[in-house]
């Protein structure tokens, strides 16, 4: 119970972070500039990571408050009696399935697609630590819209696949 709960939980956070890792390489100086704060992504808009030595760059008051969000929800999960493991309670349009045959089969998916995600993520990390590039500048094709990203490849040659 206590490793299925784990798998959700880390699934949960590596679908959240599979989207926001593009986005964050896409938007970061827009959002940055809006909120007239200096960019995190300066060097070669990578996302900050452990392999690419950028987590040194994050302020430590965002370490403080990410784990002090982390203990609460950790607190008030572990608080809550639960029916099956991921199962808070929290399902405002109904995804989950109303049958018990549906429930499983949701639950699957979501298992299966958080898996892969945490594949993605990995991927993602490796990736720009080898090419010191970002995932959005190495694969526009699938970031970006299709005018800038066949420019792209045009300018390198077509060797950004």
């Amino acid at each position: 119970q206590w490793y299925r709960n784990a798998e959700i939980k880390h699934s949960r956070l590596a679908m959240l972070a599979a989207a926001g890792w593009p986005l964050a390489e896409l938007f970061h100086k827009n959002i940055a500039s809006a909120l007239d704060l200096k960019p995190l992504l300066a060097f070669q808009d990578r996302v900050p990571s452990v392999l690419n030595g950028g987590l040194s760059h994050i302020s430590p008051t965002f370490w403080v408050a990410a784990l002090a969000v982390a203990a609460l929800a950790e607190a008030a999960v572990a608080s809550e009696e639960k029916q099956s493991p991921g199962d808070l309670g929290f399902d405002p349009l109904g995804l989950a399935g109303i049958r018990p045959k549906q429930k499983h089969y949701m639950q699957e998916a979501e298992l299966f697609n958080g898996r892969l995600s945490m594949l993605a993520i990995t991927g993602f990390a490796i990736q720009e630590w080898w090419t010191q590039s970002s995932v959005v500048n190495d694969f526009p094709i699938f970031f970006k819209p299709l005018n800038v990203a066949f420019e792209q490849l045009l300018d390198a040659g077509g060797n950004s696949l």
